[in-house]
């Protein structure tokens, strides 16, 4: 609702979204509306829908990046304790972990900067100005992500030392939990719908990441000289 005069108060009231005049509308008007537009030009309304379009994409990457990187964590701080627990040798070393927070968790990361917005961003609910971007339910995803990791990565060292030997099982497991991270990238993503929609295969930056990523994990674990990188 769009108004500049006294008697268009009630109305810009009620409207979910008010807007007056900021040159020619009157105070009452102002006071009344949600937005005002100081330049009187009614482009400016489209230029702000823009923008509201251009916060809700950046909102959302924020909550991916978020789901995302607490769970790795939360995930490699699980695994060493599980192993500690079961009597295992630690599945990850000090190198491993750096190598899984810097070139393993920052490609993914980045892409999603640039990952575009749904194209029915602008039909979701707007969400409680007061909302959390970490709350209850996604601290409970980003708990359940790591614990799938951790038993993931525990279990298979488990099960592999016995018959492959120790060596052989750590990298396995070492390359088990970096996998789990490639697919918890599409985990984090959740929030904003199916996995694995239309949507989600529009960022070509995020899969060129992924597959770049996955080609340096193969590397790691199978070149001879990459292979004192992480160990």
């Amino acid at each position: 609702m769009t108004g500049d005069g006294v008697n268009d108060a009630a109305a810009l009231r009620a409207a979910h979204i008010g807007v007056a005049m900021g040159g020619t509308g009157t105070d009452v008007a102002k006071e009344a509306a949600d937005m005002v537009l100081t330049d009187d030009d009614f482009s400016t309304i489209v230029r702000a829908v823009r923008a509201v379009r251009e916060g809700r994409a950046i909102y959302a990457n924020i909550v991916e990046f978020v789901r995302f990187q607490p769970a790795t964590n939360i995930g490699a701080i699980l695994t060493l304790l599980g192993a500690s627990v079961a009597g295992l040798p630690a599945p990850l070393t000090a190198a491993q972990l750096l190598w899984i927070n810097i070139i393993m968790d920052g490609p993914p990361a980045m892409a999603w900067a640039v990952d575009p917005a749904e194209d029915d961003v602008m039909r979701h609910q707007p969400r409680d100005s007061g909302e959390r971007i970490l709350d209850a339910r996604r601290l409970i995803a980003i708990s359940r992500a790591g614990a799938v990791m951790a038993l993931g990565t525990v279990g298979l060292l488990a099960f592999a030392r016995p018959w492959a030997g120790t060596d052989t099982a750590l990298t396995m497991a070492f390359t088990t939990f970096v996998l789990f991270q490639l697919f918890n990238s599409f985990n984090a993503r959740a929030d904003q719908g199916p996995l694995l929609g239309r949507h989600r295969l529009r960022n070509r930056t995020l899969w060129w990441c992924l597959a770049g990523v996955l080609v340096v994990q193969i590397a790691a674990v199978q070149v001879r000289g990459a292979k004192r990188l992480v160990r």
